[in-house]
Protein backbone atom coordinates (compact mmCIF):
# COMPACT_ATOMS: atom_id res chain seq x y z
CA UNK A 1 0.00 0.00 0.00
CA UNK A 2 2.55 2.51 1.06
CA UNK A 3 4.87 1.19 -1.53
CA UNK A 4 1.77 2.26 -4.75
CA UNK A 5 1.73 5.89 -2.66
CA UNK A 6 5.39 6.35 -3.08
CA UNK A 7 5.42 5.32 -6.76
CA UNK A 8 2.79 8.35 -7.55
CA UNK A 9 4.07 10.75 -5.42
CA UNK A 10 7.84 10.08 -7.31
CA UNK A 11 5.69 10.74 -10.68
CA UNK A 12 4.06 13.82 -9.26
CA UNK A 13 6.83 16.45 -9.86
CA UNK A 14 6.44 20.17 -8.59
CA UNK A 15 6.30 22.34 -11.37
CA UNK A 16 8.12 25.30 -10.40
CA UNK A 17 11.36 22.79 -10.08
CA UNK A 18 13.84 22.43 -12.96
CA UNK A 19 13.95 19.30 -14.32
CA UNK A 20 17.68 19.01 -12.68
CA UNK A 21 16.31 19.90 -9.53
CA UNK A 22 13.28 17.78 -10.00
CA UNK A 23 15.24 14.35 -10.70
CA UNK A 24 17.20 15.42 -7.69
CA UNK A 25 14.95 15.42 -5.41
CA UNK A 26 12.98 12.22 -6.85
CA UNK A 27 16.51 10.48 -6.46
CA UNK A 28 16.56 11.75 -2.99
CA UNK A 29 13.25 10.70 -1.88
CA UNK A 30 13.39 7.19 -3.72
CA UNK A 31 16.72 6.83 -1.76
CA UNK A 32 15.23 7.67 1.53
CA UNK A 33 12.23 5.77 1.16
CA UNK A 34 14.36 2.32 0.50
CA UNK A 35 16.62 3.18 3.41
CA UNK A 36 13.75 3.98 5.82
CA UNK A 37 12.25 0.40 4.80
CA UNK A 38 15.82 -0.88 5.77
CA UNK A 39 15.50 0.73 9.30
CA UNK A 40 17.90 3.43 8.32
CA UNK A 41 15.71 6.41 10.05
CA UNK A 42 18.51 8.43 10.14
CA UNK A 43 19.87 8.13 6.65
CA UNK A 44 16.20 8.48 5.68
CA UNK A 45 15.73 11.49 7.22
CA UNK A 46 19.06 13.22 6.09
CA UNK A 47 17.90 12.37 2.68
CA UNK A 48 14.28 13.84 3.19
CA UNK A 49 15.83 17.08 4.48
CA UNK A 50 18.10 17.30 1.90
CA UNK A 51 15.57 17.10 -0.66
CA UNK A 52 14.07 20.04 1.23
CA UNK A 53 17.37 21.95 0.80
CA UNK A 54 16.51 21.96 -2.81
CA UNK A 55 12.85 22.40 -3.03
CA UNK A 56 11.59 23.79 0.51
CA UNK A 57 8.24 24.06 -0.94
CA UNK A 58 8.00 19.70 -1.64
CA UNK A 59 4.67 18.51 -0.66
CA UNK A 60 5.76 14.91 -1.12
CA UNK A 61 8.83 15.39 0.39
CA UNK A 62 7.33 17.16 3.29
CA UNK A 63 5.33 14.44 3.68
CA UNK A 64 7.28 11.58 4.18
CA UNK A 65 9.32 13.50 6.61
CA UNK A 66 6.45 14.40 8.56
CA UNK A 67 5.22 11.00 8.54
CA UNK A 68 8.85 9.52 9.17
CA UNK A 69 8.99 11.84 12.48
CA UNK A 70 5.83 10.80 13.67
CA UNK A 71 6.74 7.40 13.66
CA UNK A 72 9.45 8.29 16.21
CA UNK A 73 7.72 10.22 17.83
CA UNK A 74 8.64 13.32 17.54
CA UNK A 75 5.32 14.85 17.13
CA UNK A 76 5.65 18.63 17.32
CA UNK A 77 8.15 18.57 14.54
CA UNK A 78 6.11 15.70 12.23
CA UNK A 79 2.50 18.64 12.64
CA UNK A 80 5.00 21.15 11.06
CA UNK A 81 5.62 19.16 7.84
CA UNK A 82 2.48 17.70 7.42
CA UNK A 83 1.02 21.09 7.89
CA UNK A 84 3.82 22.21 4.99
CA UNK A 85 2.84 19.67 2.57
CA UNK A 86 -0.92 20.34 3.13
CA UNK A 87 -0.53 23.66 2.81
CA UNK A 88 1.80 23.32 -0.68
CA UNK A 89 -1.16 20.52 -1.80
CA UNK A 90 -4.66 20.75 -0.06
CA UNK A 91 -5.93 17.78 -1.59
CA UNK A 92 -3.29 15.31 -0.36
CA UNK A 93 -4.82 12.64 1.02
CA UNK A 94 -2.42 10.92 2.66
CA UNK A 95 -0.77 14.07 4.31
CA UNK A 96 -4.12 14.24 5.55
CA UNK A 97 -4.13 10.65 6.91
CA UNK A 98 -0.72 11.02 8.43
CA UNK A 99 -1.67 14.22 10.05
CA UNK A 100 -4.77 12.42 11.82
CA UNK A 101 -1.47 10.15 13.22
CA UNK A 102 -0.19 12.67 14.77
CA UNK A 103 -3.55 13.96 16.24
CA UNK A 104 -4.10 10.18 17.54
CA UNK A 105 -0.83 10.31 19.28
CA UNK A 106 -1.34 13.26 21.00
CA UNK A 107 -5.23 12.16 21.44
CA UNK A 108 -6.51 15.08 19.95
CA UNK A 109 -9.28 12.40 18.81
CA UNK A 110 -11.70 15.30 17.27
CA UNK A 111 -9.13 16.65 15.59
CA UNK A 112 -7.24 13.15 14.08
CA UNK A 113 -11.32 12.15 13.19
CA UNK A 114 -11.28 15.03 10.58
CA UNK A 115 -8.16 14.38 9.58
CA UNK A 116 -8.98 10.63 9.05
CA UNK A 117 -12.25 11.33 7.23
CA UNK A 118 -11.19 14.57 5.08
CA UNK A 119 -8.40 11.79 4.08
CA UNK A 120 -11.24 9.32 2.97
CA UNK A 121 -13.17 11.83 1.28
CA UNK A 122 -10.00 12.79 -1.25
CA UNK A 123 -9.01 8.69 -0.98
CA UNK A 124 -11.86 6.27 0.23
CA UNK A 125 -8.93 3.60 -1.12
CA UNK A 126 -6.82 5.20 2.64
CA UNK A 127 -6.98 1.54 4.14
CA UNK A 128 -5.00 2.47 7.25
CA UNK A 129 -7.42 6.33 7.68
CA UNK A 130 -10.60 3.51 7.92
CA UNK A 131 -8.17 1.13 10.03
CA UNK A 132 -7.35 4.10 12.33
CA UNK A 133 -10.90 5.96 12.61
CA UNK A 134 -12.22 2.21 13.50
CA UNK A 135 -9.60 2.06 16.77
CA UNK A 136 -11.04 5.59 17.33
CA UNK A 137 -14.14 4.95 17.40
CA UNK A 138 -13.72 1.38 18.96
CA UNK A 139 -12.32 3.46 22.00
CA UNK A 140 -15.04 5.66 22.07
CA UNK A 141 -17.87 2.83 22.42
CA UNK A 142 -19.00 3.46 18.98
CA UNK A 143 -18.89 -0.24 17.94
CA UNK A 144 -21.40 0.07 14.67
CA UNK A 145 -19.12 2.54 13.68
CA UNK A 146 -15.95 0.27 14.47
CA UNK A 147 -17.09 -2.30 12.78
CA UNK A 148 -17.71 -0.47 9.38
CA UNK A 149 -14.43 0.91 9.23
CA UNK A 150 -12.63 -2.13 9.88
CA UNK A 151 -14.83 -4.11 7.23
CA UNK A 152 -13.58 -1.53 5.05
CA UNK A 153 -9.86 -1.84 5.56
CA UNK A 154 -9.77 -5.21 5.62
CA UNK A 155 -11.21 -5.53 2.32
CA UNK A 156 -8.36 -3.08 1.41
CA UNK A 157 -5.34 -3.94 3.05
CA UNK A 158 -5.94 -7.71 4.78
CA UNK A 159 -1.71 -7.15 5.78
CA UNK A 160 -2.40 -4.15 8.21
CA UNK A 161 -1.29 -5.26 11.52
CA UNK A 162 -4.11 -6.36 14.18
CA UNK A 163 -6.77 -5.17 11.76
CA UNK A 164 -7.85 -8.98 11.69
CA UNK A 165 -7.72 -9.15 15.57
CA UNK A 166 -10.04 -5.79 15.72
CA UNK A 167 -12.23 -6.98 13.02
CA UNK A 168 -12.68 -10.52 14.75
CA UNK A 169 -13.09 -8.61 18.58
CA UNK A 170 -15.99 -6.47 16.81
CA UNK A 171 -17.42 -9.86 15.35
CA UNK A 172 -17.51 -10.92 18.83
CA UNK A 173 -18.99 -7.69 20.36
CA UNK A 174 -22.13 -8.05 17.93
CA UNK A 175 -22.23 -12.31 18.29
CA UNK A 176 -21.78 -12.48 15.06
CA UNK A 177 -19.47 -15.74 15.56
CA UNK A 178 -20.23 -17.53 11.80
CA UNK A 179 -19.10 -14.72 10.42
CA UNK A 180 -16.23 -14.37 12.13
CA UNK A 181 -15.02 -17.96 11.80
CA UNK A 182 -15.77 -18.34 7.85
CA UNK A 183 -13.35 -15.10 7.85
CA UNK A 184 -11.14 -16.73 9.78
CA UNK A 185 -11.34 -20.15 8.23
CA UNK A 186 -10.43 -18.68 5.49
CA UNK A 187 -7.40 -16.83 5.95
CA UNK A 188 -6.74 -20.26 7.89
CA UNK A 189 -6.94 -22.30 4.63
CA UNK A 190 -4.20 -19.92 2.62
CA UNK A 191 -1.94 -19.68 5.40
CA UNK A 192 -2.51 -22.32 7.81
CA UNK A 193 -0.02 -21.53 10.49
CA UNK A 194 -1.06 -18.04 10.43
CA UNK A 195 -0.67 -17.08 14.31
CA UNK A 196 -3.11 -14.17 14.34
CA UNK A 197 -5.64 -16.22 12.73
CA UNK A 198 -4.88 -18.51 15.29
CA UNK A 199 -5.43 -16.97 18.26
CA UNK A 200 -8.63 -15.34 16.82
CA UNK A 201 -10.14 -18.46 15.94
CA UNK A 202 -9.51 -19.83 19.25
CA UNK A 203 -10.92 -16.30 20.50
CA UNK A 204 -14.23 -17.11 18.94
CA UNK A 205 -14.75 -20.56 19.59
CA UNK A 206 -13.94 -19.37 23.34
CA UNK A 207 -16.65 -16.87 23.15
CA UNK A 208 -18.88 -19.59 21.83
CA UNK A 209 -18.08 -21.50 25.08
CA UNK A 210 -15.94 -24.59 23.43
CA UNK A 211 -12.98 -24.46 25.29
CA UNK A 212 -11.87 -27.55 24.08
CA UNK A 213 -11.48 -26.78 20.91
CA UNK A 214 -10.25 -23.42 21.91
CA UNK A 215 -7.40 -25.21 23.82
CA UNK A 216 -6.43 -27.16 20.16
CA UNK A 217 -5.86 -23.65 18.16
CA UNK A 218 -3.95 -21.76 21.47
CA UNK A 219 -1.67 -24.86 21.88
CA UNK A 220 -0.66 -24.76 18.62
CA UNK A 221 0.02 -21.00 18.70
CA UNK A 222 2.02 -21.84 21.33
CA UNK A 223 4.72 -24.21 19.72
CA UNK A 224 5.19 -21.56 17.42
CA UNK A 225 5.43 -18.88 19.70
CA UNK A 226 5.22 -19.04 23.36
CA UNK A 227 6.54 -15.78 24.28
CA UNK A 228 3.01 -13.54 23.92
CA UNK A 229 1.42 -13.04 27.04
CA UNK A 230 -2.29 -12.38 25.57
CA UNK A 231 -1.80 -15.80 24.36
CA UNK A 232 -0.94 -16.99 27.73
CA UNK A 233 -3.73 -15.45 29.20
CA UNK A 234 -6.19 -16.58 26.97
CA UNK A 235 -4.85 -19.97 27.33
CA UNK A 236 -5.39 -19.53 31.20
CA UNK A 237 -9.08 -19.02 30.82
CA UNK A 238 -9.86 -21.92 28.60
CA UNK A 239 -8.01 -24.37 31.12
CA UNK A 240 -9.79 -22.24 34.30
CA UNK A 241 -13.00 -23.19 31.70
CA UNK A 242 -12.27 -27.04 32.10
CA UNK A 243 -11.23 -27.00 35.34
CA UNK A 244 -7.54 -27.40 34.64
CA UNK A 245 -6.87 -24.85 37.70
CA UNK A 246 -3.01 -25.70 37.87
CA UNK A 247 -2.45 -25.40 34.56
CA UNK A 248 -4.49 -22.01 34.19
CA UNK A 249 -2.73 -20.48 36.91
CA UNK A 250 0.73 -21.45 35.57
CA UNK A 251 -0.49 -19.55 32.33
CA UNK A 252 -1.07 -16.65 33.87
CA UNK A 253 1.97 -16.60 35.98
CA UNK A 254 4.05 -17.15 32.54
CA UNK A 255 2.00 -14.22 30.76
CA UNK A 256 2.70 -11.88 33.58
CA UNK A 257 6.81 -12.81 33.79
CA UNK A 258 6.41 -11.59 29.84
CA UNK A 259 4.11 -8.81 30.69
CA UNK A 260 4.52 -7.62 34.65
CA UNK A 261 1.72 -4.73 34.51
CA UNK A 262 -0.67 -7.18 32.73
CA UNK A 263 -3.96 -6.64 34.83
CA UNK A 264 -6.45 -9.20 32.54
CA UNK A 265 -4.18 -12.14 33.06
CA UNK A 266 -3.62 -10.75 37.13
CA UNK A 267 -6.95 -10.41 37.61
CA UNK A 268 -7.96 -13.47 35.90
CA UNK A 269 -5.36 -15.31 38.38
CA UNK A 270 -7.17 -14.23 41.32
CA UNK A 271 -10.37 -15.42 40.20
CA UNK A 272 -8.62 -18.68 39.75
CA UNK A 273 -7.32 -18.60 42.94
CA UNK A 274 -11.05 -17.82 44.44
CA UNK A 275 -11.99 -20.54 42.82
CA UNK A 276 -9.75 -22.39 44.75
CA UNK A 277 -10.89 -21.42 47.69
CA UNK A 278 -6.90 -19.86 48.38
CA UNK A 279 -8.52 -16.72 49.40
CA UNK A 280 -5.29 -15.09 50.91
CA UNK A 281 -4.06 -14.90 47.47
CA UNK A 282 -7.13 -14.38 45.61
CA UNK A 283 -8.55 -11.46 47.37
CA UNK A 284 -5.53 -8.45 46.77
CA UNK A 285 -5.93 -9.09 43.02
CA UNK A 286 -9.26 -9.04 43.02
CA UNK A 287 -9.36 -5.28 43.89
CA UNK A 288 -8.42 -4.69 39.83
CA UNK A 289 -12.06 -5.16 38.98
CA UNK A 290 -12.48 -1.47 40.97
CA UNK A 291 -10.19 0.07 37.45
CA UNK A 292 -12.48 -1.32 34.92
CA UNK A 293 -13.09 0.89 32.32
CA UNK A 294 -16.60 0.30 32.83
CA UNK A 295 -16.65 1.77 36.22
CA UNK A 296 -17.67 5.22 36.91
CA UNK A 297 -14.48 7.06 38.98
CA UNK A 298 -16.36 7.23 42.62
CA UNK A 299 -15.62 10.67 44.60
CA UNK A 300 -14.12 9.65 48.07
CA UNK A 301 -15.79 10.69 51.20
CA UNK A 302 -13.26 8.68 53.42
CA UNK A 303 -10.33 7.48 53.22
CA UNK A 304 -10.41 3.21 52.04
CA UNK A 305 -10.87 1.39 54.74
CA UNK A 306 -7.45 -0.69 54.69
CA UNK A 307 -8.96 -3.64 57.52
CA UNK A 308 -7.40 -1.28 60.61
CA UNK A 309 -9.82 -0.79 63.64
CA UNK A 310 -13.09 0.07 63.20
CA UNK A 311 -14.42 0.63 66.58
CA UNK A 312 -16.12 4.37 66.63
CA UNK A 313 -15.71 4.77 62.94
CA UNK A 314 -18.00 6.11 60.69
CA UNK A 315 -17.94 3.08 57.58
CA UNK A 316 -19.64 3.95 54.20
CA UNK A 317 -20.30 0.57 52.19
CA UNK A 318 -21.47 1.04 49.08
CA UNK A 319 -22.55 -0.87 46.58
CA UNK A 320 -20.88 -2.80 43.43
CA UNK A 321 -21.93 -5.43 40.56
CA UNK A 322 -24.80 -7.06 40.47
CA UNK A 323 -27.98 -8.06 43.24
CA UNK A 324 -26.23 -11.11 43.66
CA UNK A 325 -22.66 -9.87 44.47
CA UNK A 326 -24.38 -6.96 46.98
CA UNK A 327 -26.10 -9.67 48.50
CA UNK A 328 -23.34 -12.19 49.23
CA UNK A 329 -21.04 -9.45 49.89
CA UNK A 330 -23.57 -8.05 52.69
CA UNK A 331 -22.60 -11.15 55.34
CA UNK A 332 -19.74 -9.03 55.90
CA UNK A 333 -22.16 -6.29 57.39
CA UNK A 334 -22.90 -8.22 60.57
CA UNK A 335 -18.58 -8.32 61.32
CA UNK A 336 -18.23 -4.98 60.23
CA UNK A 337 -21.06 -4.17 63.25
CA UNK A 338 -19.43 -6.44 65.82
CA UNK A 339 -16.23 -4.41 65.01
CA UNK A 340 -17.78 -1.42 66.80
CA UNK A 341 -17.87 0.80 63.17
CA UNK A 342 -20.79 2.93 62.51
CA UNK A 343 -22.16 1.70 59.00
CA UNK A 344 -23.72 3.63 56.67
CA UNK A 345 -24.72 1.43 53.62
CA UNK A 346 -25.09 2.53 50.24
CA UNK A 347 -26.94 -0.56 48.14
CA UNK A 348 -29.45 -0.77 45.13
CA UNK A 349 -32.79 0.59 45.23
CA UNK A 350 -34.16 -2.94 45.05
CA UNK A 351 -32.48 -4.05 48.00
CA UNK A 352 -33.02 -0.78 50.30
CA UNK A 353 -36.03 -2.23 52.25
CA UNK A 354 -34.56 -5.54 52.52
CA UNK A 355 -31.12 -4.57 54.23
CA UNK A 356 -32.91 -1.79 56.34
CA UNK A 357 -35.06 -4.40 57.50
CA UNK A 358 -31.99 -7.02 58.02
CA UNK A 359 -29.26 -4.73 59.38
CA UNK A 360 -31.29 -2.38 62.12
CA UNK A 361 -27.76 -1.54 63.64
CA UNK A 362 -26.77 0.48 60.23
CA UNK A 363 -28.44 3.09 58.10
CA UNK A 364 -28.72 2.44 54.76
CA UNK A 365 -29.77 4.41 51.46
CA UNK A 366 -30.25 3.98 47.88
CA UNK A 367 -27.39 4.30 45.50
CA UNK A 368 -28.51 7.53 43.39
CA UNK A 369 -27.78 6.76 39.64
CA UNK A 370 -24.64 8.78 39.38
CA UNK A 371 -23.11 7.20 41.84
CA UNK A 372 -22.99 10.29 44.15
CA UNK A 373 -23.46 10.16 47.46
CA UNK A 374 -26.88 9.09 48.86
CA UNK A 375 -29.22 12.79 50.11
CA UNK A 376 -28.24 13.33 53.59
CA UNK A 377 -24.80 10.99 53.72
CA UNK A 378 -22.34 13.77 53.11
CA UNK A 379 -23.62 15.18 56.20
CA UNK A 380 -22.62 12.11 58.34
CA UNK A 381 -18.88 12.61 58.60
CA UNK A 382 -17.91 9.49 57.12
CA UNK A 383 -13.82 8.20 58.09
CA UNK A 384 -13.93 5.79 56.14
CA UNK A 385 -15.26 3.84 53.29
CA UNK A 386 -15.34 0.26 51.62
CA UNK A 387 -16.89 -0.85 48.22
CA UNK A 388 -19.10 -3.69 49.15
CA UNK A 389 -17.10 -6.22 47.31
CA UNK A 390 -13.42 -5.11 49.16
CA UNK A 391 -14.69 -5.74 52.77
CA UNK A 392 -14.16 -9.85 52.43
CA UNK A 393 -10.33 -8.94 51.28
CA UNK A 394 -10.20 -8.41 55.17
CA UNK A 395 -13.06 -10.19 56.70
CA UNK A 396 -12.72 -13.55 54.67
CA UNK A 397 -9.37 -14.33 54.03
CA UNK A 398 -10.06 -18.11 55.04
CA UNK A 399 -12.12 -21.12 55.05
CA UNK A 400 -12.38 -20.69 58.64
CA UNK A 401 -13.53 -16.85 58.19
CA UNK A 402 -16.55 -17.67 57.22
CA UNK A 403 -19.51 -18.07 59.46
CA UNK A 404 -22.33 -20.57 60.46
CA UNK A 405 -25.63 -18.86 59.77
CA UNK A 406 -29.04 -19.67 59.08
CA UNK A 407 -29.56 -16.18 57.12
CA UNK A 408 -28.87 -12.86 57.67
CA UNK A 409 -31.72 -11.15 55.38
CA UNK A 410 -35.03 -11.07 56.65
CA UNK A 411 -38.02 -10.76 54.62
CA UNK A 412 -41.12 -8.85 55.36
CA UNK A 413 -43.06 -11.19 57.93
CA UNK A 414 -46.56 -10.29 56.79
CA UNK A 415 -45.50 -10.81 53.03
CA UNK A 416 -43.95 -14.05 53.65
CA UNK A 417 -47.16 -15.55 55.88
CA UNK A 418 -49.37 -14.28 52.60
CA UNK A 419 -47.26 -16.72 50.62
CA UNK A 420 -47.33 -19.55 52.66
CA UNK A 421 -51.06 -18.92 52.86
CA UNK A 422 -50.77 -19.19 48.91
CA UNK A 423 -48.43 -21.69 48.49
CA UNK A 424 -50.36 -23.71 50.67
CA UNK A 425 -53.40 -23.74 48.49
CA UNK A 426 -51.22 -25.78 45.92
CA UNK A 427 -52.01 -28.55 48.51
CA UNK A 428 -49.64 -31.10 50.27
CA UNK A 429 -46.38 -31.68 49.74
CA UNK A 430 -42.90 -29.72 49.22
CA UNK A 431 -43.06 -26.42 47.57
CA UNK A 432 -40.00 -25.91 45.70
CA UNK A 433 -39.02 -23.27 43.74
CA UNK A 434 -36.54 -23.00 39.99
CA UNK A 435 -34.50 -21.22 38.40
CA UNK A 436 -33.14 -22.68 34.96
CA UNK A 437 -32.17 -20.07 32.87
CA UNK A 438 -29.31 -17.38 33.87
CA UNK A 439 -27.00 -14.54 32.52
CA UNK A 440 -26.33 -13.89 28.89
CA UNK A 441 -24.43 -15.32 26.10
CA UNK A 442 -21.72 -13.11 27.41
CA UNK A 443 -21.83 -14.32 30.67
CA UNK A 444 -22.10 -17.92 30.02
CA UNK A 445 -25.84 -18.38 29.68
CA UNK A 446 -25.21 -21.62 27.70
CA UNK A 447 -23.02 -23.18 29.81
CA UNK A 448 -24.93 -22.66 33.15
CA UNK A 449 -28.55 -22.45 32.01
CA UNK A 450 -30.86 -25.62 30.20
CA UNK A 451 -34.20 -25.80 28.85
CA UNK A 452 -36.91 -26.75 30.86
CA UNK A 453 -37.66 -29.75 29.38
CA UNK A 454 -34.29 -31.11 30.37
CA UNK A 455 -35.94 -30.84 34.45
CA UNK A 456 -38.34 -33.83 33.48
CA UNK A 457 -36.62 -36.12 35.86
CA UNK A 458 -37.14 -33.90 38.65
CA UNK A 459 -40.48 -31.94 37.51
CA UNK A 460 -42.46 -35.02 37.37
CA UNK A 461 -41.90 -36.32 40.48
CA UNK A 462 -44.86 -36.77 42.97
CA UNK A 463 -45.46 -35.04 46.13
CA UNK A 464 -43.92 -31.52 45.11
CA UNK A 465 -44.97 -28.57 43.73
CA UNK A 466 -42.30 -26.41 41.96
CA UNK A 467 -42.70 -22.11 41.20
CA UNK A 468 -40.86 -20.19 38.87
CA UNK A 469 -38.51 -17.98 40.25
CA UNK A 470 -37.09 -16.64 36.69
CA UNK A 471 -36.15 -13.02 37.09
CA UNK A 472 -37.85 -13.03 32.84
CA UNK A 473 -41.11 -14.21 32.05
CA UNK A 474 -40.79 -17.64 30.96
CA UNK A 475 -44.54 -18.59 30.47
CA UNK A 476 -44.31 -19.55 27.10
CA UNK A 477 -41.58 -21.95 27.89
CA UNK A 478 -44.02 -23.35 30.88
CA UNK A 479 -46.93 -23.16 28.47
CA UNK A 480 -45.31 -25.91 26.40
CA UNK A 481 -43.89 -27.55 29.14
CA UNK A 482 -47.47 -28.37 29.74
CA UNK A 483 -49.09 -28.95 26.94
CA UNK A 484 -46.44 -31.75 26.01
CA UNK A 485 -46.24 -33.37 30.06
CA UNK A 486 -48.95 -32.24 31.69
CA UNK A 487 -46.25 -30.76 34.18
CA UNK A 488 -47.16 -27.33 35.95
CA UNK A 489 -44.62 -25.26 36.97
CA UNK A 490 -46.72 -22.22 38.84
CA UNK A 491 -45.84 -18.81 38.07
CA UNK A 492 -46.89 -15.31 39.40
CA UNK A 493 -45.60 -11.85 37.68
CA UNK A 494 -45.42 -10.22 41.33
CA UNK A 495 -42.70 -11.91 42.18
CA UNK A 496 -40.71 -10.37 38.80
CA UNK A 497 -42.17 -6.87 39.15
CA UNK A 498 -41.99 -6.79 43.27
CA UNK A 499 -38.33 -7.46 44.64
CA UNK A 500 -39.85 -7.97 48.09
CA UNK A 501 -42.41 -10.47 46.72
CA UNK A 502 -39.58 -12.09 45.11
CA UNK A 503 -37.37 -12.62 48.75
CA UNK A 504 -40.62 -13.38 50.52
CA UNK A 505 -41.77 -16.36 48.16
CA UNK A 506 -38.31 -18.04 48.28
CA UNK A 507 -38.49 -17.71 52.08
CA UNK A 508 -41.80 -19.49 52.12
CA UNK A 509 -40.40 -22.26 50.17
CA UNK A 510 -39.34 -25.57 51.23
CA UNK A 511 -36.28 -25.80 48.68
CA UNK A 512 -35.11 -24.03 45.89
CA UNK A 513 -33.28 -25.42 43.34
CA UNK A 514 -31.67 -23.44 40.59
CA UNK A 515 -28.70 -23.27 38.33
CA UNK A 516 -26.12 -20.54 39.00
CA UNK A 517 -28.15 -17.53 39.02
CA UNK A 518 -29.17 -14.74 41.75
CA UNK A 519 -31.27 -16.76 42.85
CA UNK A 520 -28.46 -18.59 44.80
CA UNK A 521 -27.10 -15.68 46.63
CA UNK A 522 -31.29 -14.73 47.60
CA UNK A 523 -31.87 -18.02 49.22
CA UNK A 524 -29.03 -18.98 50.87
CA UNK A 525 -28.76 -15.42 52.00
CA UNK A 526 -32.25 -15.93 53.30
CA UNK A 527 -31.58 -19.17 55.41
CA UNK A 528 -33.66 -21.09 53.03
CA UNK A 529 -32.60 -24.12 51.29
CA UNK A 530 -30.71 -24.17 48.30
CA UNK A 531 -29.61 -26.73 45.85
CA UNK A 532 -27.57 -25.56 43.11
CA UNK A 533 -26.57 -27.48 39.69
CA UNK A 534 -22.94 -26.17 38.65
CA UNK A 535 -21.24 -26.41 35.57
CA UNK A 536 -18.48 -27.85 35.53
CA UNK A 537 -15.72 -25.12 36.04
CA UNK A 538 -18.62 -22.61 37.86
CA UNK A 539 -17.81 -18.51 38.23
CA UNK A 540 -15.56 -18.38 41.11
CA UNK A 541 -18.27 -18.07 43.92
CA UNK A 542 -19.04 -21.92 43.52
CA UNK A 543 -15.87 -23.10 44.22
CA UNK A 544 -14.58 -26.00 42.04
CA UNK A 545 -14.78 -28.93 44.22
CA UNK A 546 -17.42 -30.12 46.97
CA UNK A 547 -21.51 -29.75 47.91
CA UNK A 548 -20.54 -26.48 50.11
CA UNK A 549 -20.42 -22.83 49.30
CA UNK A 550 -18.55 -21.44 52.27
CA UNK A 551 -20.82 -17.84 51.94
CA UNK A 552 -24.38 -20.00 52.37
CA UNK A 553 -24.66 -22.65 54.96
CA UNK A 554 -28.01 -23.60 53.50
CA UNK A 555 -26.68 -24.83 49.94
CA UNK A 556 -25.80 -27.34 48.61
CA UNK A 557 -24.00 -27.88 45.26
CA UNK A 558 -24.26 -30.59 42.64
CA UNK A 559 -21.55 -30.07 40.02
CA UNK A 560 -21.17 -31.89 36.72
CA UNK A 561 -18.60 -34.50 36.39
CA UNK A 562 -17.93 -33.90 32.83
CA UNK A 563 -18.14 -30.57 30.97
CA UNK A 564 -21.57 -29.65 29.28
CA UNK A 565 -23.34 -33.04 30.79
CA UNK A 566 -26.14 -32.30 32.74
CA UNK A 567 -27.61 -35.32 32.90
CA UNK A 568 -25.91 -37.44 35.55
CA UNK A 569 -26.77 -34.08 37.65
CA UNK A 570 -30.51 -33.60 37.03
CA UNK A 571 -30.36 -37.56 38.27
CA UNK A 572 -28.72 -36.91 41.64
CA UNK A 573 -31.02 -33.97 42.09
CA UNK A 574 -34.07 -35.72 41.10
CA UNK A 575 -33.02 -38.98 43.79
CA UNK A 576 -32.51 -36.23 46.33
CA UNK A 577 -35.39 -34.55 46.34
CA UNK A 578 -37.42 -38.00 45.95
CA UNK A 579 -35.58 -38.75 49.54
CA UNK A 580 -36.56 -35.32 51.02
CA UNK A 581 -40.01 -35.84 49.97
Amino acid sequence: MLTNLISRLFSSHSPRSPETARGAIDDLLQRGYRSQQAGERAVAENNYRDALKIDAQHADAHYLLGALLGEGGNFTDAAAHLDRALAARPDFAAAHAARGNVFLMLEERQAAIASYEQALRLDPGNAAAHCNLGLIWQAAGASEQALLRFECAYALAPEIPDLLKNLTLSFIEFERYEEAQALLQAVLAQTPRRTEALKCLGLVLQKLHRPQEALQHYLTVRAIDGADAELLNNLGIVYQDLGRLDEAIAAYDAAIVLKPDFTLAIWHRSLAYLLQHDFARGWPDYELRLLGADRRPRAAEGANWDGGALAGKKLLVYAEQGLGDEIMFASCIPDVVAAGANCVIECSPKLEKLFRRSFSQTVVRATNPDKSLPAGAGEMGIDLQSSIGSLPQYLRRARADFPQHSGYLRADPQAVAAWRERLAALGPGLKVGISWQGGTHKSRRPVRSMPLAQWLPILQMEGAHFVDLQYTDCCAEIDELRAATGVTVHSWDEVRADYEQAVALVTALDLVISVCTAVIPRGGALGTPVWVMAPYSPEWRYGIAGQEMPWYPSVRVFRQSVYGEWGAVIDDVAQSLRKMA
